[in-house]
């Protein structure tokens, strides 16, 4: 996906790495909706899934992020780990954005469907998934994941959004 531009100047897409850890650590903390395990997790999933996941630099400022990877039992299928965007700096839907760059660097490796896990009431995962599928002219299936009781927060269901199928560039 080509850089795009926002209040803070061009916004470029790249493969995090472990330095990249704090900052997207600070912008999960400060994302709605968003349970944050701490800096040292952030380091280690950007120097193991470093090529299924992304960060959005403005410069040398990380201004959101994505943690994915290939599920190993279904290996064209993407799974959206974590995400976490910074609302106040001028990029609209940031966020979808990073989903379809993520998108279209899986699709090229064989993806042909996409997963991700949005709590109920995130209204902008919701929407980046759906606009993702629109983008791509694909489905989206959506069915309970984990239920609320699994977790130690227990208010809420994780919902499973499954798009795809998606074959070439959106």
């Amino acid at each position: 996906m080509p850089p795009v531009t926002g209040t803070r100047g061009l916004v470029a897409y790249r493969s995090p790495t472990p330095q990249d850890a704090l900052p997207a650590w600070q912008l999960a903390r400060k994302t709605p909706h968003s349970d944050s395990p701490g800096p040292h997790s952030y380091a280690r999933w950007f120097r193991d899934f470093a090529d299924t996941s992304l960060v959005a630099a403005a410069g040398r400022d990380v201004i959101g992020f994505l943690i994915g990877y290939r599920r190993p039992d279904v290996p064209d299928t993407y799974v959206v780990l974590r995400t976490g965007v910074s609302p106040l700096l001028g990029v609209p839907a940031l966020g979808a954005h990073l989903l379809r760059a993520a998108a279209e660097r899986e699709i090229a490796k064989g993806a042909r469907f996409i997963e991700a896990a949005v709590p109920p009431g995130n209204a902008a995962g919701t929407e980046a998934c759906e606009q993702l599928a629109r983008w791509y002219g694909a489905h989206t299936h959506r069915e309970p994941l984990f239920p609320s009781s699994w977790s130690s927060g227990g208010d809420h269901d994780e919902i499973l959004h499954r798009i795809g199928p998606l074959y070439g560039t959106s």
